[in-house]
Order: C-alpha cells, then sequence, then structure tokens
C-alpha cells in the first residue's frame, strides 16, 4: 500500500475537524479549564484534532446500548454457535477464527459495558484523535490498565501464540507491519491508556518517542486550552469537538524540509519533487481560500445527537457566496417522509461561475499539474455563455415535501407537494401554456384555489396533480388528499439566514426505501438460513426502530460556510 492512499485516508479521517486562531488571555479565562489529560500529548500546532472535554454521561450511554440490546441479544446466540463449532475443529486452522473466539470468550459471550469494562475499557473515558505529523494518533484512557495487559494475555494463551513485543526505553509495544506495505500500526499500552497509531517504519526514530509518550510536545493542546476556547466561540458542546488547518496539513507534505516529506515513499517523494515554485504557490494560494474547518457536537442527549460543521472561507469569496442564496423558506420537520429545499437564485449562480471561470482564462494557472482545471474553465465559459431560458434565470428556488412512496409499484407513486419560488411567475405559466395545449385555460393567475390539471396533459394520467399560483411561486400538489395543503406549503415564511440547502427526512422509513430500491441486487447473496442473515436482519430492525429523524442545514455567513446536522432517536 503506497503512502499516497494511505495519507488520502488520514486526510478523509480528519476533514471534519480544523485549527482555530489563538484567542486573547480575555477570552481565555472565561472558558473551562481542559479536563481531558490525554490532551498533554497533543501539539499545539497539531494539523488536526479531536477530543472530548467532558465525559459522556453513563445514563445516557445505557440508553443507546439498551436500544440495540436486540442485537446484542443474536450476536449473544451466535457466539455459543460460534464456539461449538470451534470446539468441534471447524476452524482448527484458521487464525482469526481462533482468535474470535478467545475474545468472545473473555467478553463472556456478550457485548455490554460491563464486558468491556472487563478490557479496562470504560464509555466515559477521555480520548484524542491528533496528528503527528500528518500521520493519525489516538488515545483512549483505561479505567484498568492492568485488566487490559491481562485480556491479551490469556487471549495469547487460549491461542497458544505470543505477540512480539519491542521495546524502546522501558516502554513496551506491539509493531504490526508486512513487506507489502510502507507503514505499520503501532500499539501501546502506557499509564491508563491505549495508545494506537499509523506510520512508516522509517519515521520511528522522530516520532515513537513521542508516540510512546517518552517525549511530550514543548506546548500542548491542554496548555493551551484550545479546544475550550473552540466550544466557546462556537458553541460546541465540551462532548466532541475539534480542529484541521488545512494549511499546515500542505505545509507537511510539500515543504521539502518537512519531518514528513522525509518519511514519504519514493513515488510520492518524485511527485511532488516535480512541483516547482510557480505550482507551490498556486496550490496554496488555492487553499487560503478555505483555510480551516471546525467541527463539534452542539448536542448530545438520550433523544438526539447535533453536530455542527463550519468551513472557513476567505471574507470577500464567503460574501459572494451569501448573495447567491434567496429567500426561499427551508425544509420543514413533520411526520412526512422527506422535505427538502434549495435557495439558490440561479440567475446570479450562472452570472458568478462564468465571471470566475472567464477570470481563470485570463489568467490561467501556469503549473502543469492544475492544467486540467484551466481546461474545465473554457469548457464551463462555452456553456454558460449559451442563452438559457429567462424562466430558468429567474428560478429562485425549490421546495418538495414528499408524504409517500411505493418503490414496489410498476409506474412511481407517491403524493407530496413542490413549489417553484421564482422571479416571476406569470412568465413560467406563459412558457407552460406555450409548450401545453390547453393549459392557459386553467387560468392559474386568476384563482384562489389549487385547480386540477386535466389527465390529458399529464403523462401518466392516472395521477391527481393540483397547480396553483401566487405572486412568488408556482406549486403542484400530487394527491387529492394534499389539495388543500397547497397554499398554505407555497406561502410559507421566507428565510432570511443564509440557508441554501436544507432538508428533513425519516431515517427509519428512508432505510426501508432503500432496501426496496437495492435489496433486490443482494437477494440469493446470504442464505435465509444462515447465522448472518438472523444477525443481519435482527441488527437492521433493531437499528431502524430506534431512528427517528435527521435533518441537514446547509448556510453561508460572513465567515464562511455551516452545516448543521441533527438526528432524534425513539
Amino acid at each position: 500500500m503506497k503512502f499516497t492512499r494511505t495519507l488520502a485516508l488520514i486526510i478523509s479521517i480528519a476533514l471534519v475537524f480544523t485549527a482555530c486562531d489563538q484567542e486573547s488571555d480575555q477570552v481565555a479565562s472565561v472558558v473551562k479549564e481542559n479536563t481531558n489529560p490525554l490532551l498533554a500529548y497533543v501539539p499545539a500546532d497539531t494539523a488536526y484534532v479531536f477530543a472530548a472535554l467532558e465525559a459522556a454521561p453513563k445514563e445516557i450511554t445505557d440508553v443507546y446500548v439498551a436500544r440495540f440490546q436486540p442485537v446484542l441479544d443474536v450476536m449473544s446466540k451466535q457466539v455459543t454457535r460460534f464456539q461449538t463449532d470451534y470446539e468441534a475443529g471447524e476452524y482448527q486452522d484458521d487464525v482469526m477464527a481462533r482468535f474470535t473466539t478467545a475474545v468472545l470468550e473473555e467478553l463472556g459471550g456478550s457485548l455490554s459495558t460491563e464486558s468491556l469494562g472487563r478490557f479496562g475499557i470504560s464509555m466515559q473515558a477521555n480520548h484524542a484523535f491528533y496528528a503527528m505529523g500528518v500521520f493519525p494518533v489516538m488515545r483512549f484512557e483505561l479505567s484498568n490498565a492492568t485488566e487490559l495487559r491481562s485480556a491479551i494475555g490469556r487471549i495469547e494463551a487460549k491461542m497458544g501464540i505470543q505477540l512480539p513485543v519491542k521495546e524502546l526505553n522501558g516502554s513496551s509495544y506491539w509493531h504490526m507491519s508486512d513487506d507489502s506495505v510502507d507503514v505499520g500500526v503501532y500499539i501501546a499500552i502506557l499509564d491508563q491508556q491505549l495508545a494506537i497509531s499509523v506510520f512508516p517504519a522509517n519515521a520511528e526514530p522522530e516520532l515513537l518517542a513521542a508516540f510512546l509518550g517518552q517525549e511530550m510536545p514543548k506546548e500542548s493542546m491542554a496548555s493551551s486550552n484550545a479546544l475550550a476556547i473552540l466550544n466557546n466561540d462556537k458553541g460546541y458542546t465540551g462532548y466532541g469537538s475539534g480542529i484541521l488547518d488545512f494549511q499546515k496539513l500542505a505545509d507537511e507534505i510539500m515543504k521539502p524540509d518537512s519531518a514528513t516529506r522525509a518519511y514519504l515513499d519514493s513515488e510520492t517523494t518524485e511527485m511532488l519533487a516535480s512541483l516547482d515554485a510557480v505550482c507551490v504557490a498556486e496550490i496554496k494560494s488555492m487553499i487560503e481560500k478555505a483555510p480551516r474547518m471546525t467541527g463539534g457536537l452542539t448536542e448530545f442527549s438520550a433523544g438526539a445527537i447535533g453536530m455542527r460543521y463550519e468551513l472557513e472561507i476567505d471574507s470577500i469569496l464567503a460574501g459572494r457566496l451569501a448573495e447567491l442564496v434567496s429567500s426561499t423558506p427551508v425544509a420543514t420537520d413533520g411526520d412526512n417522509l422527506m422535505s427538502a429545499s434549495v435557495a439558490v437564485q440561479v440567475g446570479k449562480l450562472r452570472a458568478f461561475v462564468l465571471e470566475k471561470a472567464t477570470a481563470l482564462l485570463a489568467s490561467p494557472y501556469q503549473c502543469e499539474a492544475l492544467a486540467e482545471l484551466n481546461q474545465n474553465a473554457s469548457e464551463l465559459v462555452t456553456q454558460l455563455n449559451i442563452p438559457m431560458p429567462p424562466m430558468v434565470n429567474n428560478l429562485m428556488g425549490i421546495r418538495v415535501r414528499l408524504d409517500d412512496l411505493n418503490p414496489n409499484a410498476a409506474k412511481p407513486e407517491g403524493t407530496g407537494l413542490l413549489a417553484l419560488h421564482v422571479d416571476k411567475p406569470e412568465m413560467f405559466v406563459g412558457m407552460a401554456s406555450m409548450m401545453v395545449p390547453g393549459f392557459e385555460a386553467l387560468d392559474l393567475a386568476n384563482q384562489s384555489e389549487p385547480v386540477r390539471i386535466p389527465p390529458e396533459m399529464l403523462p401518466m394520467a392516472d395521477l391527481d396533480i393540483f397547480a396553483m399560483m401566487n405572486k412568488n411561486a408556482i406549486g403542484a400538489a400530487v394527491g387529492e388528499q394534499h389539495a388543500g395543503e397547497l397554499g398554505q406549503f407555497m406561502g410559507m415564511k421566507a428565510q432570511d439566514n443564509g440557508t441554501f440547502f436544507s432538508v428533513s427526512y425519516d431515517m427509519a422509513e428512508q432505510l426501508k426505501l432503500q432496501n426496496a430500491f437495492y435489496g433486490s441486487r443482494h437477494t440469493g447473496q446470504v442464505p435465509p438460513s444462515s447465522s448472518l442473515y438472523e444477525l443481519s436482519t435482527v441488527a437492521r430492525e433493531a437499528y431502524m426502530s430506534t431512528l427517528g429523524r435527521s435533518r441537514v442545514d446547509m448556510r453561508f455567513s460572513g465567515d464562511g460556510l455551516i452545516v448543521d446536522n441533527r438526528m432524534t432517536f425513539k
């Protein structure tokens, strides 16, 4: 496995985190002191970090564990079957089966907070995920390090093997790798903590001592109290927040004298060496437009989890993006299957993209590695200079509410509401009148109630569709039972907080539809009589029974892009 693929994985895992500016001493003095001792191992200038400053309340974690008890019950049955088959010699030469059996025996045949305690693991323990250079480190606080060491010893004895232990200055650790990969996995049980990392073996002289806690950073995330300051500034809770600095990641990879650069495989090093000063400057100029992102839990309760991500964007660009958002109302919550809204002024968006693409053509990237972007800009200019119908340029947003959908019908069957928010609704009606014979007879401009569309005007005559127009939108109701709701749906209060996309949906129903649409592709792969089929079926049903709604809102502010996600549970 080449380093480039490993690095891509590292960055993708870390994308929800970012680095924040240092705050004044006055601000730091009003926030909580750091309570996570593991942050003392995290360099203050780390490229990414995610950690909690408060332990998850046991009464809340117990609720989530209880929700999945049906899954655990089925797993316990599978444990018994597996152990019986193993004792009969069915898995005698299977190392993974031997390992699984040994672990399950240590768990007492079940998974629970109590059984995890036998490994010295607590769901209320501190944790931290961060970067050494660009390489990930995970630290988990243990309730009892001796218990974990003893459990591993018993597992080794049951398997009849002993994992090779290495040592550095009195600290023992495990290093697992093979000749086919450039990196290795490092695991250590230290003083009341479990540490796991992935980095190249040739980086051991620089990184191993820090991983083992023998070399502590001169300034840490604990001493700077950066996460507490971040939480205070952004409104994140102490149950989990993080920071990522794209510029620091870029420097670690692109600077010839960086520590990380020395550990890259020859293929990656050769590729980076081919980038001249012009290429480096142009790539950095792109990153400067969106240099950092923060993320954190905004809510954590027995019934809901809320998460917010904030991508910092250059203030001028952020302002321009905010100008593209219309006042189209956001998605509504409720008992419907799904509600969604897109609030973008299409005419302004077209002009904005055309302006940026034209500017790039006038001053193209000189770096050969970015030549494709120049080509894409050229194609965009050609496409966007094709005249667009006025009805498209006047589109301000679209909203939909789906109340019912039958994926098993021969033809799509569903009911709900639709609204096209436009600058001049009469223009849309005029275009429809020219394209659909008889449409002008509906006289939508002078109707105060929804009008039924005659079956002969529809591609599917068995649909009941009602249309309506007001001063801001053209709407349609699919299903006679929803016709009376169309006027209220179209006249909802406009939004003014920069939200350009929002969606709210029933998570359980969404999974049912997904299974209905795609499940047939997997029919026959897992025999219905198999243990795996039983486990997957029970797990899926138990999981869906706990799900409520998920809501996502994306908006532009003066500082950048903000994404809020809230999930509820039953």
